[in-house]
């Protein structure tokens, strides 16, 4: 059982971290509910061990160790991922993680802030296709189009946020 103090210690590094964990579970596990619960076996992982963490270390990589273990757990659980990574691929984005995370995380920033710029028939369109995981198809029924402009909406969508994500990076110095 942890103390007060490490609890409080731990909810701090945790909290600091977290982001970049997420974004490398959703980087090699494309099924957004399953990234989801991978964070959280991630997070209750991690505070179950983490009277051992060895705090010479820094948190983030240990915490990426712990990510990677968990992927690779749901991996052995479940056999019908339609996208895997070999052991290597995942030991070599693991590694590398920690060094991107920080670029990672201000283009993330930039693409909720370019998001909440959409008209909000954009912003239904890219939540149906990428938090709901609908095809073209199925967008176009619901909205009352056809699969073919709901194909163009998005490809001009992609565009706009493209556009804006740079944009906003060149403002804050971010892209060069």
């Amino acid at each position: 059982m942890l103390t007060d103090e490490q609890q409080e210690r731990f909810t701090r590094l945790w909290t600091e971290v977290q982001p970049s964990v997420s974004g490398y579970i959703h980087a090699v596990v494309r099924d957004s509910v399953v990234a989801k619960d991978i964070v959280q076996e991630t997070a209750l992982a991690l505070l179950r061990k983490f009277a051992d963490w060895d705090q010479v270390r820094d948190f983030l990589p240990w915490a990426l160790g712990a990510a990677k273990y968990e992927i690779l757990a749901h991996r052995r659980d479940s056999a019908r991922c339609r996208v895997t990574f070999d052991d290597e691929v995942l030991h070599a984005i693991t590694e590398t993680w920690s060094s991107v995370a920080p670029e990672i995380s201000d283009e993330q920033a930039a693409l909720h802030s370019c998001l909440d710029k959409l008209a909000p028939h954009a912003r239904d369109v890219v939540r149906l296709r990428y938090d709901e995981d609908w095809d073209a198809p199925q967008i176009a029924q619901k909205l009352h189009s056809t699969a073919g402009a709901v194909r163009v909406a998005l490809m001009r969508i992609r565009e706009q946020l493209r556009d804006c994500v740079q944009h906003q990076l060149t403002l804050e110095g971010g892209l060069s």
